[in-house]
């Protein structure tokens, strides 16, 4: 084991997720910056690791628990074209088992601000300011006396949903919003003496999401000479700004970490119809041509109105009419209750799983011969001869935890071009992702870590950042193990 010992004395902790900064992106244009450049010269910026998938809900959960999605159990995905159905599940889990509940009850203070998934505020020692996870709620604190809340900007995992011709106000809304995040942060921050303090910024996720096909002169959507072409570098040189003023005025007394939850990048252009692989590899019956049918209308729908550029359009409509989502997303071509099938695991992006049902094998052994075929035909999977999958793995090698089986039983990562698409398109295999010109932005697994201490670029996984956080605090090092 590898022992990372803090290069400091400073036991004081200031930590700060960026959601979605990627590392690729940052090296890419090192030119573009200096806080950035001087890190990464310095070697106190690097790589971060995500989970599996690579999503906000199960990274950040992880992150403030030190949890594995396996161990914590919340596998769930943003459907940012899915406005009706929000989000579901336990998060119990953070409860009194994230970074600043164990440091409080060590007798450290601790001051928590936009903790995404942490709402309402909890009874901490410190202050505690949240917001909803998605839509609906108030600003919640453990402390309403300290707190003018009526002064206290949007928190929480916002959802917006910005067209071509209202994106200019959008990203401009977007760049205030964030401003006033961070001003708030300093606000209560600077109003008492912590020995930990947490800060949640979520706009640099939802920016790029949006925004990715401005920018990106390989997208297909991309429209060149477009007014919004530096958005994406725009808004890494405004985070680059805030977290260098962070560090200028708090740095001499903390500990500065800098995180992202996961990477970004462009979002997949292809998909993948798993559910025609299964059918032509035998591992499920063919559907009815009633549903062939519907499914073969709604595809090709969807790619005339990609061609004709008119996909948002459509997509306003599925917003409002929750069948249509449900035709969107096939949820009614295949059950759940079948031997095999492919769950709504992570959206149309390059994480995919297969479930069998386990129960309905005459043996385990008959279970493993399945998952064992199953693996080794998605890696043979090739499109124009070229291999779609980076791996293909049984859930248990990936993680191993008490909510394993939150887990489909195969899960498997493609190319970052393909996404899955549980749908049916013919006898085709591959298609175009139509929804890239809404969503043009997506996760990728690594993400950046940075910081004002010499050991921070050795931390590898967002799984060990609970941990480093923890003993640095309360050892005044981090006397790290990887």
């Amino acid at each position: 084991m590898e022992s990372i010992k803090s290069d400091g004395i400073k036991k004081k902790t200031i930590m700060i997720i960026l959601d979605g900064l990627d590392y690729s992106y940052i090296k890419d244009n090192l030119g573009h910056f200096t806080l950035f450049r001087s890190l990464y010269e310095k070697k106190q910026l690097g790589p971060l690791e995500s989970v599996v998938p690579a999503d906000s809900i199960p990274s950040w959960i992880s992150i403030y628990t030190g949890l594995n999605p396996a161990e914590h159990g919340v596998i769930e995905s943003i459907d940012y074209l899915d406005f009706k159905n929000k989000v579901k599940g336990d998060y119990s889990v953070i409860k009194d088992r994230t970074i600043w509940d164990k440091l409080g009850k060590a007798g450290k203070k601790v001051f928590v601000f936009n903790p995404f998934m942490a709402y309402p505020a909890t009874d901490i020692n410190g202050l505690m300011i949240c917001g909803p996870v998605f839509e609906g709620g108030e600003i919640s604190t453990n402390h309403p006396e300290k707190v003018d809340i009526k002064t206290i900007p949007p928190l929480g995992g916002l959802v917006d949903h910005p067209t071509d011709k209202s994106m200019p106000k959008f990203l401009e809304d977007t760049f205030d919003l964030t401003k006033r995040q961070f001003d708030c942060f300093h606000k209560y921050f600077k109003s008492d003496n912590y020995d930990f303090a947490f800060l949640g910024i979520l706009t640099s996720d939802r920016l790029q999401h949006f925004l990715w096909k401005y920018s990106d002169k390989t997208d297909r959507c991309h429209k060149k000479n477009n007014k919004l072409e530096n958005a994406i570098l725009n808004t890494y040189r405004l985070m680059e700004k805030n977290v260098g003023v962070i560090i200028q005025e708090y740095g001499d007394q903390y500990n500065i970490i800098v995180l992202s939850d996961h990477g970004h990048g462009r979002r997949c252009q292809k998909t993948f119809y798993v559910n025609q692989w299964l059918i032509n590899n035998g591992f499920i019956k063919n559907k009815s041509k009633k549903k062939r049918l519907l499914e073969y209308i709604k595809n090709m729908t969807l790619l005339i109105l990609s061609k004709m550029k008119f996909v948002q359009t459509g997509t306003g409509l599925l917003k409002k009419i929750k069948v249509l989502y449900k035709v969107k997303n096939s949820d009614y071509v295949f059950k759940k209750n079948s031997k095999i099938y492919a769950p709504k695991f992570d959206g149309t992006n390059p994480f995919g799983g297969i479930c069998i049902e386990k129960q309905e094998c005459s043996s385990n052994q008959e279970y493993e011969e399945i998952r064992t075929k199953i693996i080794s035909g998605l890696m043979k999977t090739q499109d124009n001869g070229k291999s779609i999958m980076h791996w293909a793995k049984r859930r248990e090698d990936i993680y191993l935890g008490e909510k394993i089986e939150q887990y489909p039983d195969i899960v498997y990562c493609m190319d970052s071009d393909y996404g899955v698409d549980r749908g049916l398109f013919g006898n085709r295999l591959f298609g175009i992702n139509a929804f890239h010109e809404v969503i043009s932005g997506g996760h990728k697994l690594e993400g950046v870590i940075m910081g004002n201490t010499k050991d921070i670029s050795n931390i590898t996984s967002v799984l060990d950042i609970c941990d480093y956080v923890l003993r640095s605090v309360t050892e005044g090092n981090s006397d790290y193990e990887k």
